[in-house]
């Protein structure tokens, strides 16, 4: 057994002594705490986020988190708490692989950028102008195109401002039997299939005239990966992005609960909720999955910070939940079309380029170390790396006095700039029905990612909690670790 998988499990009573020992609050539930712990040393830097942890998890009973920290490109903290499995108790460690939901769209948008390096798309094409070129072109279901669409760019699907409001509409990546019937094939659709119905659509506003979250427009993002690599979404991200920064493992989720991955954690809803089901037949192996294996993200409402929200320049600010759209029902018994709602409720393959990826924590911190310089940074060149951050062009995004809001959607990254020397902190959020993450980059060089197995349908204990309270973890550190622990985790 090598040294991670020795040190990763760190006993419930000696944790209970240590924060004795400090007189703080001790576990009152027995849940299974796992994490990578060093040494006192270590415990001791990182007690205000296992606490932080701890309090927001039971308060909302939720089963299992993952955690991981960096500092200056070193992770210095790898956590697993509670149950991967709670039936089985099993628990869950820093490796265990969660459905990250739209969190998966910096990856998207770093496929994209690279693309654009490379000068196979530039970020003023237009979108259906790629789509619509060679054999297999999209076409209206027999509706008459908007023609708007037509001036839809890549930067505006980048940034949510291609036209699509789902608050105005819906968010077709939650209308699988509705699409599915309307074109007359089997549920659920595919990506493509989604976007052929949604050409028969009207736009909800021109484009780039406003921000408004469109898990959609990613949906149609991965498409034109796609058709400019020659490969699937999944493989050239794969190839691209995760495998030159060292990420192995992750990949694609699927929406049946027997296809989860070796090491993926069970997801669970607060009520044990029901869903109809959006697969015809049982959810073995969706259409989408051995179309291109893609997989985006129908989020629960990841839309960024709701303007006017209370958020400090501390704090990250969240999008709104996702996955609870048209085509879920809750229930209390399950009947022949009814499933527990994180396993075909929604199809999480047709998500693969807004919300469908799997991850660990370590690994979405090691995506976040490779982002901390934009002047050595394995994935983007520099001037690319700020494009990335960059302000949506006016109006976007502006007061009504012209100036830049206090935090808006850059390409894949919420974007809240500190003080005035050009620093900013990034970050993004993923929902789904059975799990919430958080992805968090500082402009002080200290990133996290943390990971839950279920999310809150509380609105009294909002999800969002979690944001303020480790950047009060992060701000409670007095002194961090020397150590880098991303060699133990290959």
């Amino acid at each position: 057994m090598n040294r991670v998988e020795d040190s990763y499990l760190f006993c419930r009573r000696d944790f209970l002594g240590a924060l004795g020992a400090i007189g703080l609050l001790a576990l009152t539930r027995s849940d299974a705490w796992t994490g990578s712990m060093e040494t006192s040393e270590f415990l001791s830097s990182f007690i205000s986020f296992d606490l932080e942890i701890q309090k927001f998890m039971q308060a909302r009973n939720i089963p299992g988190a993952a955690l991981a920290v960096v500092k200056d490109q070193r992770l210095v903290c790898a956590r697993g708490y509670g149950w991967a499995d709670r039936e089985s108790k099993i628990p869950v460690k820093p490796t265990s692989l969660f459905r990250i939901a739209s969190i998966t769209k910096p990856f998207t948008a770093v496929a994209a950028l690279k693309l654009i390096e490379e000068r196979k798309l530039s970020l003023e094409a237009r979108a259906f102008d790629v789509l619509a070129s060679g054999p297999d072109t999209l076409h209206p279901n027999g509706e008459k195109l908007d023609e708007r669409w037509k001036l839809i760019t890549i930067r505006q699907l980048l940034q949510h401002t291609g036209g699509w409001d789902r608050d105005k509409s819906f968010d077709p990546m939650f209308r699988s039997r509705q699409i599915a019937k309307e074109l007359g094939i089997a549920s659920p659709p595919a990506p493509r299939d989604i976007i052929r119905y949604m050409l028969g659509q009207p736009l909800d506003f021109d484009p780039g005239a406003r921000y408004a979250y469109s898990n959609f427009g990613y949906c149609v993002l991965g498409r034109v990966i796609e058709k400019i690599a020659g490969m699937s979404y999944e493989r050239f991200v794969q190839n691209n992005v995760l495998a030159p920064i060292g990420i192995k493992r992750m990949r694609i989720g699927a929406s049946p609960e027997h296809k989860r991955a070796a090491g993926e954690v069970r997801y669970y809803m607060p009520h044990d909720e029901m869903a109809e089901s959006v697969f015809d037949s049982s959810p073995s192996i969706p259409r989408a999955r051995s179309e291109t294996r893609n997989s985006t993200a129908g989020n629960p409402r990841p839309t960024p910070p709701v303007e006017g929200s209370v958020a400090s320049e501390s704090h990250s600010q969240f999008p709104s939940r996702e996955g609870s759209g048209a085509g879920s029902a809750r229930g209390t018994r399950k009947t022949e079309k009814q499933v527990p709602w994180p396993y075909g409720g929604f199809c999480l393959e047709s998500m693969d380029a807004h919300g469908g990826w799997i991850a660990s924590a370590v690994d979405l911190a090691r995506f976040a170390a490779a982002l901390h310089d934009p002047e050595r940074c394995p994935l983007l060149k520099p001037e690319t790396f700020r494009t990335m951050h960059a302000p949506p062009q006016p109006p976007v995004s502006r007061n009504q006095d012209s100036s830049l809001k206090d935090h808006y959607y850059g390409c894949g990254w919420l974007v809240r700039p500190v003080g005035k020397e050009g620093r900013a902190n990034y970050w993004h959020t993923g929902s789904l029905p059975g799990t919430y993450t958080l992805l968090v980059r500082r402009w002080d060089g200290v990133s996290w990612a943390v990971l839950f197995n279920q999310r809150s349908d509380d609105d009294k204990l909002p999800d969002s909690e979690i944001d303020p309270a480790l950047h009060r973890a992060a701000n409670a550190v007095t002194e961090w670790p020397k150590l880098d622990l991303f060699p133990q985790y290959r």
